[in-house]
């Protein structure tokens, strides 16, 4: 009975490791299969991405809302993407900088708004794959001649360096680029 009662306990304990070690499997597996099914996805979010950005460029129909302003220096300041963009619709451009907590300027939000006509749109694909954009913009707008130089990658992040020709000065917007009815943006006064 003693011996039957032992042999009945080991068999038991024996089962239950085994069926531990076969979970510890189980589960290593399964992390393993989501790991993989999540580089999977952020490949064809990656993909999905870089087409979306193909088409804005192609149709010339984009914005590129900023998270960060800065200077030619390399200073950076944080801003709000809503009131600090670039539109470019098919031959218009729209040009606008902004701060929340400052009321007035020339936009009614610290800043400046001003719009006009692309005069010229050069687009080059640069980088080792050929996933990098590189685009010049000459604007004519109500308050000057512009030039614009983007840098648009296929993840949709961008650079927009904005020069005139009255100023050595240069405003360069850092954010991502969208489709413009996407985008929820709020526009100040035209000058």
């Amino acid at each position: 009975m003693k011996r039957t009662f032992f042999i009945m306990m080991l068999a038991a304990v024996a089962l239950t490791a085994f069926s531990q070690e076969e979970s510890a499997v189980d589960s290593k597996t399964a992390r393993k299969l989501e790991r993989e099914q999540r580089k999977i996805q952020q490949k064809l979010q990656a993909e999905a991405t870089a087409r979306m950005v193909d088409s804005l460029i192609a149709q010339r129909s984009f914005i590129i809302q900023a998270e960060y302003i800065g200077n030619q220096t390399g200073q950076r300041v944080v801003v709000d993407e809503k009131i600090n963009y670039i539109i470019v619709d098919s031959a218009d451009i729209v040009i606008q900088y902004g701060s929340l907590g400052v009321i007035g300027g020339y936009n009614g939000l610290g800043g400046i708004t001003t719009d006009g006509n692309i005069t010229q749109y050069l687009v080059t694909r640069r980088g080792k794959d050929k996933d990098t954009y590189s685009l010049k913009i000459y604007a004519m707008t109500t308050t000057g001649m512009y030039d614009v130089f983007f840098t648009i990658f296929s993840d949709g992040s961008a650079t927009a360096t904005i020069g005139g020709n009255n100023s050595g000065n240069k405003l360069v917007y850092y954010g991502n680029v969208l489709p413009i009815q996407a985008a929820r943006i709020f526009k100040g006064s035209v000058i």
